[in-house]
């Protein structure tokens, strides 16, 4: 063997010991929540369905977990969907490596998206969050909740009326006007 054919059996293993340690979701149902770190096992899981982020506040896991009562709604809406959730249980950025693949996780799954619900809760100071609504401020695929009290509320209001983003009160509000 050359060393060309043991580097790409080499690989070939390493790659398929990442994947098989890596958490693996079933689409049992139509609703699919993908977190950083999981993969989907079957490629026509993924065919058809309408792929949602799910960005906002996260606070580094400190905030209210408003991700999770989403799955339950889109089960009522006709189709496939995936929702990309960023919220990682057990989020450590001091872990080598974390924060680069979290970050291009994030950037990877807002460009896959078809829609981007952007959910500001008023309490926090979400930096990511608003980094994100200037980075896909413009492409057409967004809808943004951001309480009045939220510090740099006046700075999401304008933003959004000069890119057409709708701007919504509650999420409650966002979800019965752009998912009827």
């Amino acid at each position: 063997m050359t060393k060309t054919n043991n580097f790409r059996i080499l690989l070939l293993m390493l790659v398929s010991i990442v994947l098989s340690i890596m958490p693996t979701l079933y689409a049992d149902g139509k609703v699919i929540m993908l977190h950083p770190h999981e993969r989907i096992t079957n490629p026509k899981d993924t065919i058809v369905a309408k792929k949602v982020f799910l960005a906002g506040t996260i606070d580094m896991g400190s905030s209210v977990d408003w991700q999770k009562g989403l799955v339950q709604f889109f089960e009522t809406k006709n189709g496939k969907w995936i929702l990309f959730n960023p919220r990682q249980d057990k989020w450590d950025g001091t872990k080598k490596g974390e924060m680069d693949y979290q970050v291009n996780w994030e950037l990877s799954h807002l460009e896959e998206s078809s829609f981007i619900i952007m959910n500001i809760l008023g309490t926090s100071k979400s930096p990511v969050s608003l980094l994100e609504l200037g980075l896909f401020a413009r492409s057409g695929k967004m809808a943004v909740v951001c309480d009045s009290t939220f510090y740099r509320y006046d700075n999401v209001r304008i933003t959004c009326k000069k890119y057409g983003i709708h701007l919504y009160p509650t999420l409650d509000a966002l979800l019965r006007t752009e998912f009827k």
